[in-house]
């Protein structure tokens, strides 16, 4: 091969390293064993779509991937001790902080676990695409608080019981016979130690394990909410109505928002059929948590979208806010 031949070898080789940018221990830039990645590791090359983060990378600025506008994917060896990816996502090991959601990629799984964005770590990516991150990511911040840290009134568990947090932060005891009820509940199915989310689950659970069904064809009309929680409460039976607003109550009592929601399914012989349903607001977003269609169904009724709801189309119709009084 002439020196010529050799030469346009090496533009070809380049250009197809710039597609599949290895750094570390294979590092194809030059250089083994790098421990930094900057702002002049990839010399803001527009044309990288794939970068994979060695081994032996201990730091990587805020200001690394930028300029990178075509990049749609980073990876890290298993063995690097201090970065991950899922996803094609960049992380810190223990995947809290999300560190680049590459700007070419328009859709990535985001792991529970992950409760803060770092600086630059959206750079290029759509406006739209991005409010979805970070309402995502502040919802799972949210609901990593332990209920020392949760804002707000809502149940605590002392030595003496569970006891009602109200807003200047004095610890009285539940007086209603609603908000006792709820207070058994928490009490039974969680502890102080756990998430504000695990006591939801927790709690969410207990509906599924403890409540049976009890078929009652009147819709309830007027202010209903308190008085059809208490029933099932206290008698462990009930029907839609009675689920939904027993747990609305209880995910209020956690320090959530939370609504009685009431309108129509799907009806399993055909045609529609009345409903009702928790809405509970995580983060900016309200979810729907079917405790009654849980316990028919078996499962895909916790944490729920309207679009992605089950046995939809879900319609509502109305829905009433609670609180303690």
């Amino acid at each position: 091969m002439n020196e010529n031949m050799m030469r346009r070898a090496k533009k070809v080789a380049a250009f197809i390293v710039s597609f599949a940018v290895a750094v570390g221990t294979t590092i194809n830039s030059g250089a083994s064993g790098t421990t930094e990645i900057n702002a002049l590791t990839f010399s803001k090359n527009p044309e990288i779509t794939t970068v994979h983060i060695g081994s032996d990378v201990q730091s990587i600025t805020s200001d690394a991937f930028k300029g990178l506008f075509k990049l749609k994917s980073v990876t890290v060896s298993e063995k690097n001790p201090y970065y991950s990816s899922f996803s094609d996502c960049l992380y810190n090991k223990n995947k809290t902080v999300l560190l680049c959601f590459p700007p070419a990629l328009t859709s990535a799984r985001i792991p529970a676990s992950v409760t803060s964005i770092g600086e630059n770590a959206l750079l290029g990516v759509g406006t739209e695409l991005k409010n979805q991150i970070i309402n995502a990511v502040n919802a799972q911040a949210g609901e990593s608080l332990t209920e020392d840290k949760v804002p707000g009134e809502h149940f605590v568990h002392t030595q003496y019981g569970i006891r009602w947090k109200d807003k200047k932060g004095n610890l009285i005891e539940p007086k209603s016979e609603i908000m006792r009820l709820a207070a058994s509940v928490v009490e039974a199915c969680t502890d102080g130690t756990m998430t504000q989310s695990r006591q939801l689950e927790r709690c969410f659970n207990y509906f599924i394990n403890e409540v049976s069904y009890e078929r009652e064809m009147k819709v309830p009309v007027g202010d209903w909410t308190s008085d059809y929680a208490c029933q099932i409460l206290f008698t462990g039976k009930g029907n839609c109505y009675k689920y939904a607003a027993a747990f609305a109550y209880i995910a209020r009592g956690l320090g959530y928002e939370a609504k009685v929601c009431s309108g129509t399914v799907a009806a399993a012989s055909g045609g529609r059929t009345p409903h009702a349903w928790t809405e509970v607001k995580i983060g900016d977003n309200w979810y729907i948590f079917d405790t009654e269609m849980q316990d028919a169904k078996g499962s895909g009724y916790y944490k729920q979208t309207y679009d992605k709801y089950p046995a939809g189309p879900i319609e509502k119709s109305s829905s009433w806010t609670v609180y303690y009084q």
